[in-house]
């Protein structure tokens, strides 16, 4: 089998629960990626700021498909940008406090300039979220921010947020789409916009096909770009509904070099 292009997932995925990774056992696998002219892709549903900080010290091509592929960056260029136009914003805004459901949320706006909450500074959620936005500002409110929105980002402290997926999507069909992130989160985005649309840009442009691409993921946002892989892995660490709708698992987890692994059998070193 040829294999052209990897994507991957990066926290429960690629990460382990340290949120680091193997970094001289990658490197090995990266040096035979540009060797084999296979093109590496971070997948996630963080914004592009926090990823590169990952991969500092190594050495190769990396292409960052960030806030769940509403943001892809190539070299450095943002190539591609989908953000929520700001009367959609707004109506959702208006619509997240009249709602039981939503009550007890943590809300995020993450932006082309930086990151929005309401959450005061000094909180615990906010030091606990600002290690994945660290341009995060305070505002009083976040209905005034005017900033282009990637994503609204929506945690609670249970994990089981199915119910409130399901109403985001009831309540703004064809205008937003919920989906679960993991750890008690849903990233709320435009209907089209998912890793799959992201990785298919990806394909398109670097001519790469379903067949000769491999990608790893453990949570619901993945399932798309899973699925736009022939050779698409859920973790072996991923919730059961996750690891039934794949073909493929990962024989280890991410705390065992899950991804490295099967990477390096997919290169044959």
């Amino acid at each position: 089998m040829t294999i052209k292009m990897i994507a991957t997932d990066m926290d429960g995925t690629f990460l382990d629960g340290d949120s680091a990774f193997n970094r001289p056992r990658f490197q090995q696998l990266l040096n035979e990626m540009a060797a084999q002219q296979v093109k590496f892709v971070v997948a996630s549903g963080n914004q592009y700021p926090h990823l590169p900080p990952y991969f500092d010290g190594l050495t190769g091509e990396i292409t960052y498909l960030a806030e769940d592929g509403a943001h892809i960056v190539l070299a450095g260029e943002a190539i591609s940008e989908d953000v929520i136009p700001a009367a959609t914003l707004q109506q959702f805004l208006n619509w997240l406090p009249t709602t039981p459901l939503f009550a007890s949320a943590w809300v995020i706006l993450s932006g082309q300039q930086a990151s929005y909450t309401e959450m005061l500074p000094n909180s615990k959620r906010f030091k606990a979220s600002h290690y994945f936005y660290g341009d995060m500002q305070h505002v009083p409110d976040l209905r005034e921010v005017t900033d282009g929105i990637y994503k609204i980002d929506i945690t609670w402290a249970q994990f089981d947020v199915s119910a409130q997926e399901q109403l985001v999507n009831a309540t703004f069909p064809g205008e937003l789409r919920a989906t679960s992130s993991g750890l008690g989160g849903i990233d709320v985005v435009l209907p089209h916009v998912n890793k799959a649309y992201g990785l298919a840009k990806l394909q398109a442009k670097w001519g790469i096909t379903r067949d000769e691409t491999l990608a790893f993921g453990d949570s619901g946002n993945d399932l798309e770009m899973l699925a736009m892989a022939k050779y698409g892995y859920a973790m072996a660490n991923a919730p059961e509904n996750v690891r039934q709708a794949v073909d493929y698992v990962t024989p280890l987890d991410n705390d065992h070099d899950g991804v490295l692994d099967v990477i390096a059998q997919y290169l044959n070193v």
